[in-house]
């Protein structure tokens, strides 16, 4: 089952993600000593030791609690039984069991945007977090696609790769961030003059360029992996029209994101919205999603899904 997408073997594709996860590391040690070069070019090499303990930092912290950073900044709340949310709990228990992974955390953030994310730093440790306004807009089948295809990226250990690739791209923002401020309102280090313009200069350059490059490792990383998350969830469902019409309602909210953040937007199913109705960021992190919808359609034969809204309400 493919989706026009060619799925690779389960052991290649995890091995595939195993390598990706140790490029994305290096690729992003080398954005933060970028922007370590950039403040030593102000403020002398004691700088530069004092930003490379602080990435370090960052990544023992992706290491080991990358997961948990990710349903904290979806301010979402652990559902831990049945009884708390049926019909979350009831779609991610039944994709477990369809996927052959391990039941995963199960969280719900109060956000009115219909969205859906997977993290963590393996199956075992897996979590699935569904947005309110996702339980507010789909019935059981489209839930059960939804829930299908994050189970897709814990499988095929998606979530690894993407939950370090969110926290770093997050640290990445605050440190350029931290850095800018540095630069323009620091103080300036014992060399002046020409060296001093030309360091500012720079320094400058790798701030405005250091979260793009961030954004484009992001994209880098995400888009085929959601064609196969989908395919994953068609072969798991056996009903790929529930997924199509879960994202063809999402496609269509108009409701903007209240929680996560441009770092985390590529562990979404669908793109977030910002505050203005559009996309969190000008260089989407995910296929098209009338591409994707198309393949899912003609795997479905042309046939369409019914919908009947669940009206989910949980308690916070």
């Amino acid at each position: 089952m493919g989706l026009g997408v060619d799925l690779p073997p389960l052991d290649e594709q995890i091995k595939s993600n195993r390598l990706r996860s140790r490029m994305l590391f290096v690729l992003f040690f080398a954005v933060y000593g970028a922007l370590g070069f950039a403040v030593s070019l102000r403020f002398g090499p004691g700088a530069f030791v004092v930003f490379c303990c602080v990435a370090i930092v960052i990544v023992l912290v992706t290491l080991t609690m990358g997961d948990d950073l990710a349903v904290t900044v979806a301010r979402a709340k652990q559902i831990k039984s049945r009884e708390e949310c049926p019909p979350v709990w009831d779609a991610v228990e039944v994709m477990a069991i369809a996927s052959g992974q391990p039941m995963p955390r199960v969280y719900v953030s109060p956000d009115p945007a219909p969205n859906a994310f997977a993290a963590g730093k393996d199956p075992k440790q897996a979590v699935v977090c569904v947005n309110q306004g996702l339980l507010e807009l789909l019935d059981k089948e489209e839930l059960e696609g939804v829930i299908a295809h994050e189970m897709g990226h814990v499988r095929n250990l998606d979530v690894k790769l993407m939950t370090y690739a969110a926290v770093l791209a997050g640290g990445i923002a605050l440190i350029a961030e931290f850095v800018s401020y540095m630069i323009f309102w620091g103080g300036s280090s014992d060399e002046e003059g020409d060296l001093g313009i030309v360091g500012v200069v720079i320094s400058i350059l790798i701030v405005i360029l250091a979260p793009i490059a961030a954004m484009m490792i992001q994209m880098s990383i995400s888009r085929r992996r959601e064609f196969l998350a989908d395919a994953s969830a068609a072969e798991f469902t056996k009903y790929p029209q529930g997924l199509a019409s879960a994202l063809r309602k999402l496609g269509g909210s108009t409701v903007p994101a209240r929680t996560g953040s441009t770092a985390t937007a590529h562990l979404c199913i669908v793109a977030p919205l910002g505050g203005n109705g559009k996309a969190s960021s000008m260089f989407s992190t995910h296929p098209p999603l009338e591409e994707r919808i198309a393949r899912l359609d003609e795997l479905a034969g042309g046939q369409l899904h019914v919908s009947r809204a669940l009206g989910v309400t949980a308690a916070y």
